[in-house]
């Protein structure tokens, strides 16, 4: 019990900072100015609406085992929906959002009635098709979605919101901060509820054997197509709120890259796990947020060499414990990890500088000119992510957070067993 106590506690507390996040300055007038401001909350309400899509994309592949790439279709296909309602109809945000919801929920249906009878990977392409093809119409469509342009879409709330005490203008990001902070948690509990009822159960019986689940009795295509349903209405809501929050939205928004943005999302942190696959979505935003920067070039490359070194320090004493037959415990890879970190970043940190201009020097050799001092990381951010994924893939394939997670929680389990075991064989030898 004590691994989830302490989960439970950190989750708590982190709940409670972001939940008071907007309010910092309120409560704590000493923090220095400028430390929050309207773009820390931009990132952070994007970073939960990309949360609340990799929880439901780590539902839909990592328990029911149905890849899509649909993902982002839907929630656009709930912003134009809200969009147009309220450019032709004169509709409210709230109807647009609700009517968004139900029309990517329909489509969710059709296509699950139409595909998924069939194996997964005729849904990955059937649904990469499904996204080209509402990608293409919505830009074809000038004279509806405004096309290439966008759709000019109302404020989350357009005429701001009156508490009585205080009032938030149309353009302030505490309103829709709180609105999007409260999808989230509801959103991804509803997904943690249902994935530990009997319906996550039949989900997770049907991505380990299909033909086994249905000799069993669970009618794989009814709850195969009903959790596509289910993540297909979250990606239209939270895509429509998002849509009135940006107050545009445009078919850029649903090329592959940002589809396959919210499948490393849920990769990094673990599809097995939603929260961890939540936490993904907005521990990877905000990084790529962070790294739109100009770097040095010394600490890009100490950075490079920490991640490497870790890397192939970690795999050399792993190697060495297999190779003398020495069993590694949870306690002796974590420290091992731990340590190789440490001898990787004092490694890096006393060569980076020297290997740096010897690399400069050397390409200054054969083109004429030096590397640069600093590096625009804004284009090299999504290169860096892909080749984390691919590591993540390679080393650990249930995530970086799941991992981490699973060994915390597990501990009071084993604690507890170890202690029935203990008080069993001490009941033995007393009856004996």
């Amino acid at each position: 019990m004590t691994g989830k106590i302490i989960l439970w506690i950190l989750g708590v507390a982190g709940l409670v900072v972001l939940a008071l996040l907007p309010l910092a300055y309120d409560i704590f007038p000493f923090l220095p100015p400028g430390l929050l401001n309207d773009y820390t909350l931009h990132v952070l309400i994007v970073g939960f609406y990309y949360a609340i899509l990799a929880s439901s994309w780590s539902l839909l592949m990592g328990y029911a085992g149905q890849f899509s790439f649909a993902h982002m279709a839907f929630a656009s296909m709930g912003a134009y929906a809200s969009g147009m309602l309220g450019m032709f109809l004169g509709t409210s945000p709230l109807t647009g959002i609700i009517a968004g919801t139900l029309l990517a929920g329909f489509f969710g249906l059709i296509i699950g009635l139409l595909v998924l009878r069939l194996r997964s990977t005729y849904l990955a392409l059937f649904t990469i098709a499904f996204a080209e093809i509402f990608r293409l119409g919505v830009n074809a469509e000038k004279d509806y979605t405004g096309g290439g342009n966008g759709l000019q879409m109302d404020a989350l709330f357009p005429n701001g919101v009156d508490l009585g005490f205080y009032q938030f203008d149309s353009v302030n990001k505490i309103p829709p901060y709180y609105v999007m902070f409260f999808l989230m948690i509801i959103l991804i509990g509803l997904m943690v509820w249902l994935a530990g009822t009997r319906f996550g159960l039949f989900l997770k019986s049907i991505r380990e054997d299909e033909e086994a689940a249905a000799a069993l009795g669970v009618n794989v295509v009814r709850y195969k197509v009903l959790v596509f349903v289910i993540t297909s209405m979250i990606a239209g809501l939270v895509g429509a709120v998002r849509g009135h929050y940006i107050t545009i939205i445009s078919p850029n928004d649903m090329v592959i890259l940002w589809m396959s943005l919210v499948i490393t999302m849920a990769v990094l942190g673990g599809i097995e796990n939603l929260i961890a696959a939540g936490i993904g979505g907005i521990v990877v935003f905000i990084m790529l947020e962070f790294l739109r920067a100009d770097f040095a070039t010394t600490t890009v490359m100490t950075v490079t060499l920490t991640i490497l070194l870790s890397i192939g320090l970690y795999q050399l004493v792993m190697v060495v414990a297999r190779r003398s037959g020495r069993v590694m415990k949870n306690i002796h890879k974590t420290l091992a990890v731990a340590g190789a970190f440490v001898v990787a970043l004092g490694v890096s940190a006393a060569i980076a500088s020297p290997l740096t201009t010897l690399i400069s020097y050397t390409y200054y050799d054969f083109s004429g000119s030096l590397l640069p001092e600093t590096i625009d990381m804004s284009d090299w951010r999504l290169v860096i992510f892909g080749l984390i994924l691919m590591l993540t893939l390679r080393f650990s394939q249930n995530g970086l957070l799941y991992p981490i997670i699973q060994r915390v929680s597990r501990t009071g389990k084993l604690s507890d067993t170890v202690a029935k075991r203990d008080a069993a064989r001490a009941m033995a030898e007393a009856e004996a």
